[in-house]
């Protein structure tokens, strides 16, 4: 009996061990995280201390439906720019942001995401120390936004914040369910333009093509991107800006989308129609959305087309033909070392509908009064199923 009861003591106390929580740098963290298969996350559960080296502000109400506050930051062991490890949409503790230099704690379950990159996802923070930040608000015009943004260096965001008027030229992503929304706007003097990048939108009123916004945030350089991030945008106009739908095949897609300077988004939407020939990224649960690239001939594949993050309820799987709605993208990035130079067409953040395999065509469905199609060089309007020329409805 005494052999058994101790037995029994052992045991819980390894149960009681197993369930310790393991405390580590971010460079332990990394290491470990990076020990797993890529895409393989970790069973036991640890605490990792360290400093915030890299956050663009954005804090969401909820990624993953528990209604708690969360944002995406890196952590270094040491104060600086080293991105060690990545807190992914972590648990915050209130709803005010993170800033670079803050020290915290991240308890959860490490990640290889991608088998190279070190993360914690949906981890609990605790704050341990902030970081004391002076910032100003300056209200600045768009054209002095981009000037102030091309000074910064690549990742590097401003301390302070700013405000500016100016005009929706483009819509990247539609307002989702934590109100936020990206777009674009237009420098009058050179043309270029400036991204407020998933921006809360004030009362919930979507900005739009031509719609007059007061804007809000920080300043970011992302890339060869000028961003206004962590900040609130409010519909003070709408515009007047008629935008055309075009329902066009993957072929006349890339055609259209190749006539845009490289990383401009077009104005107009269009209805692409083709077949799923190959999935980029599968589809997420969570997020209902997935990539894949398009073509108008199985038997022929081109890969000059993706439908990237684009809205479905349903995985779309190789073969089946659909229709994915959106503005049309000039995606390009330079060659970069040994990875080679990408210049593709895309529809980023668009939505997709089926094409019902029984031959009916259900791309009436979508909420669109008439669209345009471009077929032989000529241009039909489509409505209700019904197509027009100039000369009046004609037989489909």
């Amino acid at each position: 009996m005494k052999k058994i009861l101790l037995f029994c003591a052992a045991l819980v106390a390894a149960v009681n061990m197993s369930a310790e929580i393991t405390s580590m740098t971010c460079a332990e963290a990394k290491a470990a995280a990076l020990a797993l298969n890529s895409g393989e996350t970790g069973t036991d559960s640890v605490s990792v201390t360290g400093y915030v080296t890299y956050t663009n502000g954005t804090v969401s109400p909820s990624r993953d439906g528990n209604n708690i506050p969360q944002q995406v930051f890196w952590m270094d062991d040491q104060k600086g720019t080293t991105q060690t490890i990545q807190a992914y949409w972590c648990n915050l503790p209130s709803e005010e942001a993170l800033n670079v230099g803050d020290k915290v704690t991240i308890k959860g379950f490490l990640m290889n995401y991608n088998g190279n990159t070190a993360e914690m996802k949906n981890g609990d923070v605790e704050i341990i120390e902030r970081v004391v930040v002076k910032h100003d608000t300056i209200d600045v015009t768009v054209c002095e936004a981009i000037q102030l943004g091309e000074a910064l260096s690549d990742k590097e965001i401003t301390n302070d914040f700013f405000t500016l008027q100016g005009v929706v030229s483009s819509v990247k992503t539609e307002m989702n369910q934590y109100k936020q929304e990206s777009f674009w706007m237009v420098c009058d003097d050179d043309e270029k333009e400036l991204q407020a990048y998933n921006i809360i939108m004030e009362d919930s009123v979507a900005a739009q093509v031509g719609d007059s916004v007061a804007l809000f945030g920080k300043i970011q350089k992302y890339g060869t991107t000028i961003e206004i991030i962590s900040g609130t945008a409010k519909v003070t106009a709408k515009g007047g800006v008629t935008i055309n739908t075009y329902k066009v095949s993957v072929a006349e897609a890339v055609a259209a989308g190749m006539q845009l300077e490289r990383g401009k988004t077009s104005v107009d939407i269009y209805i692409v129609e083709g077949y799923a020939d190959s999935i980029a990224y599968a589809f997420s649960e969570q997020y209902k959305n997935m990539s894949f690239y398009m073509c108008d001939d199985m038997t022929n594949p081109t890969y000059n087309f993706e439908a990237y993050k684009v809205s479905t309820e349903t995985a779309v799987e190789v073969g089946n033909k659909v229709y994915v709605v959106g503005n049309l993208q000039h995606y390009y990035k330079a060659a970069d070392g040994d990875k080679p130079e990408i210049d593709l067409i895309e529809i980023s953040g668009g939505k997709v509908y089926f094409s019902d395999p029984s031959g009916v065509d259900n791309i009436y469905m979508i909420p669109i009064k008439a669209v345009k199609v471009i077929e032989n060089g000529q241009v039909f309007i489509e409505k209700d199923g019904v197509r027009y020329t100039i000369l009046g409805a004609q037989t489909k």
